[in-house]
């Protein structure tokens, strides 16, 4: 019989896979149906809500008042490249290091040190690791060691085996590893630790090159440090406090670090998953992947040498996916580019690493079990299901690899931000998927009847493939059906509304608009920093009215779009500084050759800083936000005459810098830039504060 993975070229009919008996998988449903959700079902509906709304509200652009003071710790703006020398970085780490030597020796309430998974090759931190006892509790103990919640998602376990992840609320708190918004998020960390820490002047941060730690009576940001020595350091004053003990309760310690460094003793393997009666009831979509997400936790216990590994792309479906696993005590069970993907926030970024893993040695030639679960969105916009139609009939790797795409035809958080559906946030894609799934290798489940059956197909096929009884090969699995209502984390639209960046959209965009005939074109793609702006200023302003919101599929798209022959010769681009600056410069190219009929207003966005985890944003380094797409776009501009660069920095200079961006519109200039600059860096003071490398 045919393997399951072999096409023979003929399209299957709307099928499930086929086993290696050749029998399709979804034969054994007829008899089975879906039932309603029970009381036990609809409660776990109701934490899903809750869950989508922590998720929302995570991008949620707050307002901040132009007079609000910033003090201390904020992220650093950065216009151009700044690199510590050897000799700055030498001064910056022992300032570090002094302080954070004095901040341990005289912590009252004890130190609690948390090592990320990003630490994980530094011999120091092993050797932290190595130095901690665990054969009593740690709770009165001077200095505490754990992994961090980060690293936890790397080591097979299930709700039996859950690490205890200490939470302590008064100790000196140092985390080694670089802390992430979106990341922090997916994977239910404590962020109000960090938070009380960092208002109680009890914080210190170490990530690669900086470091965030109290000095005098505030945090405060070092730039250019040398992470491994700081580190180093750490360790040594901890230790130097007496018996360092390990955080994850008495007895635990061999086993969690056996399985962080590669050499723990195999487990027993798993049997396959088996469902019984019908599908609903007290189960939701979720609960099944939970359930084979268990599985394969099982499998790499039982195989601790062979890579098994979950890769989850950003966005509301796989969010709640991943949510859901922590809570329940069963790890993500990923990786350090797992968590990387997860940390960055850049979607579709599984995509890349799928084809990583199937088309570069030695990864393509190794025994391994991946599952990637992607959204609808990220898939579409990176091509995945193509991806994974070339990789099957091009290339032959040696590991089982699967992908689950959330087939619900949205792909944009922006509308959860403002409570409505914007249609071009719409996927019309059920007759693409359709097409696919007369495909060998494809399988499209309608509902959780066929969802359960496929994730325990798909258990049953790695059991064989282990045993060497089934080949390697690549399966995609379309998920349909799996809706979760969010609630609108837009809030209350007056701080917006009444907000400079408002009134100064109001002002340009009005005057930018008159005499069209047409509405004038505001193209974007990833909208985070401004949705919220622009959704009020096209629904409920007057000049709103003389503009259409045209969302690119990427930011790619919508930067080469504002560069093409526009309906009245203008357009304006929103963007924010990390994606929205690709494929800028063709469009830039675009827009400054020939002799006029092009004049673009591209406006510039940043986030704001309105928690302390905001400093570790999605897409950007740890305490820096780059800003280089007004010096990137100066880059095709030949003479004064041709553009107009200017910071936004509110309500202080916004009836001035309103004139100049009026008068270069009127006056026909092609090219007008106008960076609207983050509330922490608009009319600032900055002291010069010094301090001593040496005691």
């Amino acid at each position: 019989m045919a393997s399951p993975n072999a096409f023979t070229g003929t399209p299957k009919s709307k099928t499930g896979l086929l086993d290696n008996k050749g029998e399709d998988m979804f034969e054994k449903l007829k008899d089975k149906k879906m039932q309603p959700y029970d009381k036990e079902g609809l409660a776990k509906k109701e934490r899903m809500k809750g869950f989508a709304k922590a998720y929302a509200e995570d991008y949620l652009k707050v307002a901040i008042p132009d007079d609000q003071p910033f003090a201390g710790s904020q992220p650093k703006l950065l216009r151009k490249p700044q690199i510590a020398s050897a000799q700055e970085t030498a001064r910056n780490t022992a300032v570090a290091c002094k302080t954070i030597t004095k901040l341990i020796e005289s912590a009252a309430a004890g130190v609690h040190v948390v090592l990320g998974h990003d630490a994980r090759n530094s011999q120091a931190a092993k050797a932290f690791f190595e130095k901690a006892t665990d054969e009593a509790f740690s709770n009165s103990s001077p200095v505490i060691v754990s992994m961090a919640s980060d690293w936890l998602q790397t080591i097979p376990y299930t709700e039996a085996e859950a690490p205890v992840r200490p939470d302590t609320m008064k100790r000196l708190f140092v985390h080694v590893g670089t802390p992430g918004k979106y990341l922090s998020n997916a994977i239910s960390d404590n962020r109000q630790r960090f938070e009380d820490a960092f208002k109680e002047n009890r914080l210190v941060v170490v990530c690669k090159g900086v470091c965030m730690l109290p000095l005098g009576t505030q945090e405060e940001n070092i730039y250019g440090v040398d992470q491994d020595v700081v580190l180093d350091n750490i360790s040594k004053a901890a230790r130097a406090r007496g018996q360092v003990f390990w955080g994850h309760q008495p007895g635990t310690k061999a086993a969690m670090m056996q399985k962080s460094y590669g050499y723990s003793l195999p487990g027993a393997m798993p049997e396959p998953l088996a469902f019984q009666g019908d599908a609903g009831g007290c189960m939701l979509s979720f609960c099944y992947f939970v359930e084979y997400v268990k599985y394969l936790n099982l499998v790499k216990m039982a195989k601790p040498e062979l890579p098994v590994v979950n890769y989850y792309d950003i966005g509301l479906s796989c969010s709640m996916l991943s949510m859901t696993l922590v809570k329940l005590g069963v790890s993500l069970l990923t990786d350090q580019d797992g968590l990387t993907m997860l940390r960055d926030a850049s979607i579709g970024q599984v995509v890349s690493k799928l084809n990583q893993l199937v088309a570069v040695e030695p990864f393509s030639n190794q025994k391994g079990v991946y599952n990637f679960f992607i959204g609808d969105g990220g898939c579409r916009c990176n091509g995945g299901v193509e991806l994974m139609m070339h990789l099957m009939e091009g290339y032959q790797a040696e590991s089982l690899v699967n992908m689950f795409v959330f087939n619900n035809h949205k792909w944009a958080i922006e509308d959860q931000l403002t409570g409505t559906t914007e249609r071009e946030h719409a996927l019309y894609n059920k007759d693409f998927y359709d097409a696919v799934g007369t495909h060998g290798r494809v399988v499209i489940c309608e509902n959780d009847l066929e969802l359960r059956e496929a994730v325990s197909f798909l258990s049953r096929r790695t059991h064989l493939y282990l045993q060497g009884k089934e080949p390697p090969g690549l399966a995609l699995i379309v998920v349909r059906g799996i809706e979760v209502e969010v609630p609108s984390a837009l809030g209350d639209p007056n701080p917006i509304m009444q907000s400079s960046e408002m009134a100064f959209m109001r002002n340009v965009l009005g005057k930018f608009a008159e005499g069209c005939d047409h509405k004038v074109p505001i193209y974007g793609c990833s909208a985070f920093e401004y949705i919220q702006y622009l959704h009020l200023f096209l629904e409920k302003m007057p000049e709103g009215k003389k503009y259409q919101y045209v969302c690119g599929r990427t930011d790619i798209q919508a930067a080469h779009m504002c560069g093409f022959a526009q309906p009245d010769g203008k357009c304006a681009l929103f963007i924010n500084d990390v994606y929205g600056i690709n494929s800028l410069g063709e469009s830039l190219r675009s827009v400054l050759s020939g002799f006029g009929g092009k004049q673009l207003l591209l406006m510039i966005w940043h986030p704001s800083v309105a928690q302390l985890i905001d400093q570790f944003n999605l897409h950007r380094q740890p305490l820096v936000w780059p800003n280089l797409g007004p010096e990137l776009a100066k880059y095709y501009v030949r003479k004064e005459s041709d553009a107009l660069f200017v910071e936004f920095q509110g309500s202080s200079d916004a009836a001035s810098v309103t004139a100049q961006v009026n008068e270069a519109l009127g006056a026909g200039t092609p090219l007008v830039c106008v960076n609207i600059l983050p509330e922490q860096e608009r009319d600032f003071v900055s002291l010069d504060i010094r301090v001593k490398t040496s005691s």
